[in-house]
């Protein structure tokens, strides 16, 4: 609630005869004795009170009384949104004084028509702000106008916003609250959190600043400007995400959901060199993203696209693109987990590529920067010779969706004109979903002789605003329906990336190395924890001086319960993931120790098990404690605070080994828990 409530006083009132009130100049919000006194209750109101006083904020100094209709509807829709995100329990508690109308007629996707239902609770949201009863012409104005119905897009919490514009996996469970990442669109401040590797709750700060950005487009909302505004902060996304990322001059920023969504776009812009079909070499997809074969022949990777829209999976996405897509799979690790001698996947990657041409193919080729358990292949020196070798018949695609890279190394491989794709929501912390293909110059001029412009397909996928300006022939099948999550996860991805660049890049190195020596050294030393081989990244062929990208920031480790020799498979682990996750002190046995029920009861969040081997019906299943940019970043925010970088790293190591504490605690009960826990 504090960036909502950002700028507000807040005063008590006994004789109020509402829940909440908004005083004369809407800044102060005053709550009354019907509000009541449960937290769910009091959080909701002061959620309706500071909703409206926003919309109200930016109205004219005197709104007229359709224009205080529109601010009390959009605030209601937000409260009426908020409700319903609700636990049960607390959704009853919040009916003492919640309006009964309220939720059933604001919290649809479009404002009801006018009705005498309506009106009266108009007139009711309109004496919270000490606003006379309202009369039907007024009524109809506020209906009609243009601000409430652009209001009505972004009349809602912050955390609804970050989960729009995606798919099923950013839904929330009601009870925990958690998506299907085991993260949160609010800050979780309470979690110990090293998931990097596969998503991280939104910190406060980041959430901060999508509610400054919600802010400004609501006052361009009120205008009649939604659409130019958003517009306009996409193009700062744009421009501003090669700048964060690494690039050189000329590069172009195509903005995607997620990394698996970049995949298709890579893989079009490779189709559209001439009209030969493509072999599209893939890098170990156990270790990149479960959906990456589907993308990367161009079908549709699941059954809900970021638009919304509905489609049947493995289906082409378009039938003459995926036409011409054949894949050939590469792994990085033997059945036994192993990784694979990096001569060995790069003689694979060329033989493979030499087998296409010769076959009258063009190549496709995926360098994997960093998997899932931090390894790259084919090698960067055999890719870079491998490429000025095949010319025009071979383009190169860097699979960088962990960006576990320095500006520079970007830069580097746009240097080389291959294409990358980042995220800013895996190392970087942003909420999950947020991807992008860096274009190297080299593609935008083959945009510009009109090769095979985007098919209408990908509608479903993406909007003309991700898009540059400038590529306007390859994009006129595109709609302009606008992706407002995505706008926000890539605003606070930006934000936290712009905090991990403000540390010196050698501090950074420090901070990060030393965090993975003490975390590395605790999980070898622990009898229930084996330490996955993972060597560091060798980047001479980029640059003489390894940057903070030159560790292993990924700690890769399978699970040994006691008594036994062979390592949970992949179902037990992922049980095991679920409950490092959440409160677990209720389900131990009588005989737990009051350590281990107060370990039971903290929030580890790391990253999701994988399998570490070519299938997953063997092989190792591995979970991951990852470093992220927070890491790098709360140092300096702890040493703006009076704090020491060694304080508060030392404090990041202390919560990496409760982790590691609560694991060890799970796997000793292993058996009494899974005949008991959900």
């Amino acid at each position: 609630m504090r960036p909502l409530l950002a700028g507000l006083n807040i005063a008590f009132d006994t004789e109020l005869t509402t829940a909440w009130g908004l005083a004369a100049d809407n800044g102060t919000i005053v709550m009354g004795p019907s509000a009541g006194n449960e937290e769910a209750a009091l959080a909701l109101a002061l959620r309706l009170a500071a909703e409206t006083a926003l919309w109200l904020r930016r109205m004219p100094a005197a709104p007229n009384p359709a224009q205080r209709i529109v601010c009390a509807l959009l605030g209601g829709r937000a409260g009426a949104i908020a409700h319903a995100l609700m636990r049960e329990a607390d959704r009853l508690a919040a009916h003492a004084f919640l309006d009964p109308h309220l939720p059933e007629l604001l919290g649809g996707e479009h404002c009801p028509a006018s009705s005498p239902r309506l009106s009266a609770l108009v007139d009711r949201l309109l004496a919270s702000q000490g606003a006379p009863s309202t009369d039907a012409a007024a009524l109809a104005e506020a209906l009609a106008s243009v601000a409430l119905a652009q209001g009505w897009q972004v009349a809602a919490p912050v955390e609804v916003l970050l989960s729009g514009g995606g798919d099923e996996r950013l839904r929330l469970d009601p009870e925990s609250g958690l998506n299907r990442y085991g993260c949160s669109p609010r800050p979780r401040p309470w979690a110990i959190t090293f998931a990097s590797t596969t998503a991280t709750s939104i910190s406060d700060g980041a959430f901060a600043h999508v509610e400054g950005l919600r802010r400004r487009l609501a006052g361009a909302a009120l205008a009649g400007r939604l659409e130019e505004e958003y517009g306009a902060a996409m193009a700062e996304i744009r421009a501003e995400v090669p700048a964060q990322c690494g690039a050189v001059a000329g590069t172009e920023a195509i903005l995607t959901p997620s990394g698996t969504d970049a995949e298709f776009y890579a893989l079009h812009l490779a189709l559209s060199a001439d009209e030969r079909p493509i072999t599209n070499i893939v890098i170990a997809p156990h270790e990149t993203a479960s959906n990456v074969l589907p993308a990367a022949a161009g079908r549709h990777y699941n059954s809900t696209t970021a638009m919304g829209r509905q489609v049947t999976m493995n289906e082409p996405v378009d039938e003459a693109s995926a036409a011409r897509v054949e894949l050939e799979i590469l792994d990085v690790r033997d059945a036994d987990g192993q990784p694979l001698p990096l001569a060995a996947i790069d003689a694979a990657a060329e033989q493979a590529a030499l087998r296409a041409i010769a076959a009258g193919r063009r190549v496709l080729l995926h360098l994997l920067d960093t998997s899932k358990t931090g390894l790259i292949a084919p090698s960067i020196a055999a890719t870079c010779a491998l490429a000025r070798r095949l010319g025009r018949h071979m383009d190169v695609v860097v699979d960088a969706s962990q960006l576990r890279l320095s500006r520079e190394s970007v830069a580097f491989y746009l240097s080389q004109g291959f294409m990358v794709i980042a995220t800013g929501s895996k190392f970087f912390t942003g909420p999950p979903f947020a991807g992008v293909l860096l274009a190297p110059p080299s593609m935008g001029g083959r945009v510009q002789l009109g090769r095979g412009a985007l098919p209408e397909g990908y509608n479903a996928y993406t909007e003309r605003h991700c898009w540059p300006e400038s590529w306007e022939r390859y994009c006129r099948p595109m709609g302009g329906e606008a992706n407002l999550g995505l706008l926000m996860r890539w605003w606070a991805a930006l934000w936290e990336m712009a905090a991990f660049h403000a540390v010196p890049k050698a501090e950074a190195g420090r901070i990060l190395g030393s965090f993975l020596d003490a975390i590395g050294t605790a999980i070898a030393a622990s009898p229930l924890l084996r330490l996955l081989p993972c060597p560091p990244p060798d980047r001479a062929t980029m640059a003489p001086e390894p940057g903070w990208d030159g560790q292993t920031t990924i700690l890769t480790f399978a699970l040994v319960p006691p008594g036994r020799s062979e390592s949970l498979d992949l179902a037990s682990a992922r049980r095991v993931y679920g409950w490092l996750n959440r409160d677990m002190a209720g389900l131990l046995p009588s005989r737990a120790s009051e350590e281990e029920r107060w370990l039971a009861g903290l929030a580890g969040h790391i990253g999701q098990p994988v399998v570490i081997g070519t299938t997953e019906g063997s092989g190792q299943c591995g979970l991951r404690l990852a470093a992220g940019a927070r890491l790098v970043s709360g140092a300096l925010r702890a040493m703006n605070t009076g704090r020491s970088v060694q304080a508060f790293l030392d404090l990041e190591i202390a919560e990496a080994k409760l982790v590691i504490a609560k694991l060890e605690m799970l796997l000793k009960h292993l058996d009494h828990l899974s005949r008991t826990a959900p």
